[in-house]
């Protein structure tokens, strides 16, 4: 996986005003910690945070060049451990975590799964469902592969494909159980299944009752009229 190079600032401890007026400026709040090491708060670009999410994903590594006042600018390789994004709005980033990492040590990472083809069964009248979108492996920061490519092309009604069936190249473990399902190809559902029929609901005794004497007494309207 390639590597990235970003430059944050040192922040102060701010009040909540203070961070909400950060973002409105297009700056997002950030912590720095992990491997034993002093926590930074921090603040980043917003425009280059979401340009290195867009290029690099989730799982890129990145060469913090963290610069405070007053002190000589440091390097720290680090890698998201948390985003927090607006609720409404996706691509407003609200927070980061980063998390220091040492290329030599073995981390845990979701990897995305990149499913490729038509399956069979779909031509046929079956439905397709991904049921997992990303598996966790472990490996080497610098072994951790972008995506998982998944032929799902001959999925016929009824089959599915299963962890296990992944392909892992070089030194990484696969954390997900082997038998979690990825994607299967279900069989098309009824128009009696669909659209169940719907029971008359009986009246219960006090409507009954009701409609009884509310029928009785247009009864003695008519006859008084006529």
């Amino acid at each position: 996986m390639d590597r990235m190079e970003m430059e944050v600032q040192t922040r102060p401890p701010l009040t909540r005003g203070q961070l909400n007026q950060m973002r409105r400026e297009d700056k997002v709040p950030a912590v720095l910690y992990g491997r034993g090491a002093d926590n930074f708060p921090l603040v980043v670009d917003g425009r280059t945070l979401r340009q290195i999410l867009t290029t690099g994903g989730g799982n890129v590594l990145l060469d913090l060049k963290v610069k405070s006042r007053g002190k000589k600018t440091r390097q720290e390789t680090v890698m998201f451990r948390d985003i927090q994004r607006d609720i409404l709005y996706q691509d407003r980033i609200l927070h980061v975590d980063f998390i220091r990492i040492s290329m030599t040590d073995k981390i845990e990472v979701a990897v995305h799964l990149n499913f490729i083809g038509e399956p069979a069964g779909v031509a046929e009248g079956g439905v397709l469902s991904l049921v997992s979108r990303e598996v966790e492996v472990e490996c080497l920061p610098g072994d951790i592969p972008e995506q998982f490519d998944v032929d799902i092309s001959g999925l016929g009604i009824g089959d599915s494909i299963t962890a296990e069936s992944l392909v892992l190249e070089g030194d990484l473990e696969l954390l997900t159980p082997p038998e979690t399902t990825l994607a299967q190809v279900l069989a098309p559902m009824a128009e009696e299944e669909l659209e169940p029929a719907v029971e008359e609901e009986e009246p219960e005794e006090g409507e009954e009752a009701a409609e009884e004497e509310a029928g009785e007494e247009a009864e003695e309207e008519a006859k008084e009229e006529s």
